[in-house]
């Protein structure tokens, strides 16, 4: 018997609507439904007609949500140009694209993205998500609604998602903590500074970095974890306030925004000397790392991690394909002022 809707639909015993509903990746089927709809269909070796599938998805296309976290942080600005690359790619396919740029990192923005992209009748939604209950609750709801989830630069643990794409966060943290112990061979004072406890990405990277320092360095001691949330002022204030109260301070590892600060601080307090390791290129990054300010900075390539969330919801929808892992993790790279 050749393979057709219709003979699906005999033996799984359910409507041919149903049947087509979950060839095409459409809502308004249950999951247990679906995947033994999906199980015959493969053993009766059903194909897709790709040519006829592109051209209805043309008619009636799939809408992809995208949430970006922070209009203020530049590495943002590399994560939506390679949205923009991918949707260049593929919006002859039938893929459109809603972006959503909160306009403050806080709960309540992110659950106003959220709803107004669900609003707007999206299959999937890209987003950083903030490790926050609620957020996790919202998110939940929505992946029952058949909105399919990606999560991307940063992650949160018990949702239903595609897959995360990103920095293998602690592994960075990790590496941070082998270049300051590097920086530091016999033994030395050291800083942390952090951000928001809501992102997970930037408690993974002190995790990663304390565990290395702990069991590979323990000549390094870290003196000090100072947390900012306010990025314009708070840097800089919180880094002047460190040299004052640790005036033997030999080394900074910084987890993610406020670099222009602190490297401010270090040149207005003469602190030469002071070891300097952080994340990411951007504008400041280079500046500071050309002046001799920052010692070394770890990549991970924002643009892909913009890029790759809607390949893989363009895989999933229009060619019924997984990603091939749940966790993607974009490469890792140090740069020093001889590689930038």
């Amino acid at each position: 018997m050749r393979a057709t809707i219709r003979s699906i639909a005999e033996i799984a015993k359910v409507s041919r609507g149903t049947v087509d509903r979950v060839l095409h990746n459409r809502p308004g089927v249950s999951q247990k439904v679906r995947e033994e709809v999906k199980k015959i269909a493969d053993e009766m070796g059903y194909k897709v007609n790709w040519a006829g599938r592109s051209l209805a998805y043309q008619k009636n296309p799939v809408k992809i949500g995208v949430i970006i976290l922070d209009k203020n942080d530049s590495s943002f600005d590399e994560i939506y140009k390679g949205i923009k690359q991918a949707y260049h790619e593929l919006k002859d396919s039938g893929i459109t694209v809603e972006c959503c740029v909160m306009k403050s990192v806080t709960i309540d923005e992110q659950l106003r993205c959220i709803k107004e992209l669900e609003n707007k009748n999206i299959r999937g939604l890209a987003l950083s998500p903030l490790d926050e209950e609620i957020i996790r609750l919202e998110l939940n709801k929505i992946s029952k609604k058949n909105i399919k989830i990606i999560t991307f630069n940063t992650d949160i643990l018990d949702i239903e998602k595609l897959c995360y794409v990103g920095q293998d966060l602690i592994k960075s943290g990790r590496v941070a903590g082998q270049l300051m112990g590097k920086l530091l061979p016999k033994n030395g004072n050291v800083a942390i500074i952090t951000g928001l406890s809501k992102l997970k990405a930037l408690d993974e990277r002190q995790i990663g970095f304390e565990e290395i320092i702990k069991h590979d360095y323990p000549g390094i001691k870290v003196v000090d974890v100072v947390k900012i949330f306010n990025y314009k002022e708070s840097p800089y204030l919180k880094t002047i306030e460190l040299f004052r109260k640790h005036s033997d301070l030999n080394g900074i590892f910084i987890t993610g925004r406020g670099i222009d600060g602190v490297a401010k601080a270090i040149h207005e307090q003469n602190k030469k000397d002071i070891k300097f390791v952080c994340f990411d290129l951007n504008p400041d990054t280079i500046k500071f790392i050309n002046d001799n300010t920052i010692d070394f900075t770890i990549t991970q390539e924002p643009l892909m991690q913009g890029y790759l969330p809607i390949k893989i919801f363009f895989n999933y929808f229009f060619r019924n394909k997984l990603p091939s892992k749940k966790y993607l993790y974009t490469k890792l790279e140090i740069k020093t002022k001889e590689n930038i």
